[in-house]
């Protein structure tokens, strides 16, 4: 593959660092981070962890943290090794093209709601093979289990972020579930500091800990799916996962090492970082009008590359080095107009608003062995219906249910991206790993279509600007993404003088209280985002 590079002058400066000589974690629940901690001291590497702390997160992390739903992992070791894992959830054999539409195009089953709003879960087959590839083998598969099993089993105490989300969407978990969903189903007021008990959950967890990915695709799990009518057998037995060559970028003498299709982060995130750095481009300065405008409007050719180009690479008819070629992204960019918006086909304008559904997970451990795992199940809690005391995904909805109507994302979809049995659908997950020198930094976060602008922000602010890691993290982001035509500033991220000038160049603004939730390591640093709301945490661990 053809990969651009971008050399420039640049100065870092690390303001406000804690310096270490061991390992890194960020992730989105403090208890994910001391079972990371706990299996470093006990000998295992950045993988083990990452398994242990997949798991953990399942367990007190339930509406992204899963076994119902997928993810990608990206990798890089302690020898200079780069791989990437496709955990991603695929379509069951019975789904077809327009499924979710009907003759007067009205929804008549919800990509979001119903049994059907499922694929084929990933998860769990996903940290086997993560495990059978770069495991230690210090620690077993069960050790890696144990901490999740004992955190379902005892039960924790949660945090007022997972009481709010309890309460808020208790009617709904109780309708999705009329025959009950555990702990999520109870009929009362959830306060911080109580205790929360799954041990349903517990006893899933103990089956995977004792025969591995055979108790999810062909064992109890298997059959408790297809009695209530997600899967077949077949559908479930002939799950695999995928090894994918990395994509391999340079910016501002980084290596970029970050995911293929049918991620479109990858590709979109080389594309914007090669945009902002065009012989042409205003976004020399931060914060300014002028940047913002020339943001919108390479982000805008960006997303309308994901929508009409990417999918299932299986599916893809343009190649990745096309789309990632300097001519090309040269002529993409070309037509920009600093004083004007650009405008994008008119197309159906989604009513939906973002979910911070996804979690992701960074370590780096003192050998120096990275890894960045960005983990779904597509909406908030999926699609709320409860099995096996885990929730559903309802990643079916990032298929194109029909051409040009967007997703609960604003994102729009064509054919390269329909319904068709078997095939991975298209993600906007972004984990991504720099590396420098013997310098490494590992990225990733939620937030839906925004997430791969935001990984973007992240890099820029910290190799192009000089910002240590977790002041790019802290810092204000701003989005936009074609459809809808509207550009999206996070409160503290702009001026009234940036506004009016943004407003007299033709841009739609519309105000965000938070976007992303980031978690950030390098091999000095924990860069957790802790100023936003959620359990985001991190540490640096001596070991």
């Amino acid at each position: 593959m053809r990969t651009f590079t971008i050399i420039v002058f640049y100065h870092l400066l690390f303001l406000g660092t804690t310096y270490a000589q061991s390992a890194s974690v960020a992730a989105a629940h403090p208890l994910a981070v001391d079972v990371v901690e706990s299996i470093l001291r006990k000998g295992g590497n950045s993988f083990d962890a990452a398994i242990a702390a997949h798991f953990t997160l399942a367990v007190v992390l339930p509406r992204a943290g899963n076994l119902g739903g997928g993810g990608f992992v990206v990798i890089h070791t302690s020898n200079g090794e780069a791989a990437t894992l496709d955990f991603r959830e695929t379509a069951p054999a019975s789904a077809f093209k327009d499924m979710f539409i009907s003759d007067d195009d009205q929804t008549k089953v919800s990509s979001l709601t119903s049994k059907s709003a499922s694929g084929i879960p990933g998860s769990v087959k996903g940290m086997w093979n993560l495990y059978l590839r770069y495991g230690s083998r210090k620690l077993s598969w069960s050790e890696l289990l144990a901490p999740a099993i004992l955190i379902a089993d005892t039960g924790f105490f949660i945090t007022e972020k997972l009481s709010e989300e309890l309460n808020y969407n208790s009617s709904d978990f109780i309708l999705r579930n009329p025959k009950g969903c555990g702990p999520f189903c109870k009929d009362l007021l959830w306060e911080p500091g109580m205790r929360f008990l799954q041990t349903t959950l517990a006893e899933s967890l103990k089956g995977i800990r004792d025969f591995g990915p055979n108790y999810f695709y062909s064992g109890p799990i298997a059959k408790d799916l297809v009695r209530q009518k997600y899967f077949t057998f077949s559908d479930m037995e002939s799950y695999r996962v995928r090894w994918r060559e990395p994509l391999i970028g340079e910016y501002r003498g980084w290596e970029v090492i970050t995911m293929p299709p049918p991620s479109s982060g990858g590709i979109a995130l080389l594309q914007l970082l090669y945009g902002s750095e065009r012989g042409s481009n205003s976004m020399e300065e931060i914060g300014t009008a002028e940047s913002y405008h020339d943001f919108t409007e390479i982000s805008r050719r960006v997303y309308e590359d994901r929508a009409k180009y990417l999918g299932d690479p299986e599916y893809m008819t343009i190649g990745i080095d096309k789309l990632l070629d300097n001519i090309y992204l040269d002529k993409r960019f070309s037509n920009i107009d600093p004083d004007r918006v650009g405008f994008s086909p008119i197309l159906k304008k989604s009513i939906d608003e973002e979910s911070s559904e996804t979690t992701h997970l960074s370590i780096l451990d003192k050998e120096g062995n990275a890894v960045a795992i960005t983990t779904t199940l597509n909406a908030s809690y999926g699609s709320k219906r409860w099995v096996s005391g885990f929730f559903m995904n309802n990643e079916m909805d990032d298929f194109s249910i029909a051409p040009g109507v967007p997703n609960q994302f604003g994102l729009i979809g064509y054919e390269i991206n329909q319904i068709a049995p078997g095939k991975r659908m298209l993600s906007s997950m972004t984990p991504t790993i720099l590396i420098k020198e013997n310098r490494k930094v590992v990225l990733g976060t939620p937030g839906g279509s925004t997430i791969i602008t935001n990984v973007f922000h992240v890099i820029r602010m910290y190799c192009r600007f000089g910002h240590s890691l977790q002041a790019s993290v802290n810092a204000k982001k701003i989005h936009a993404q074609a459809w809808p035509n509207v550009l999206y500033l996070e409160e503290g991220s702009y001026s009234k003088k940036v506004v009016r000038k943004l407003k007299r160049k033709g841009h739609k603004i519309e105000f965000k209280k938070q976007i992303g939730r980031f978690q950030a390591v390098s091999n000095d640093q924990s860069a957790p985002d802790i100023l936003r709301t959620g359990d985001s945490s991190g540490r640096v661990i001596f070991y």
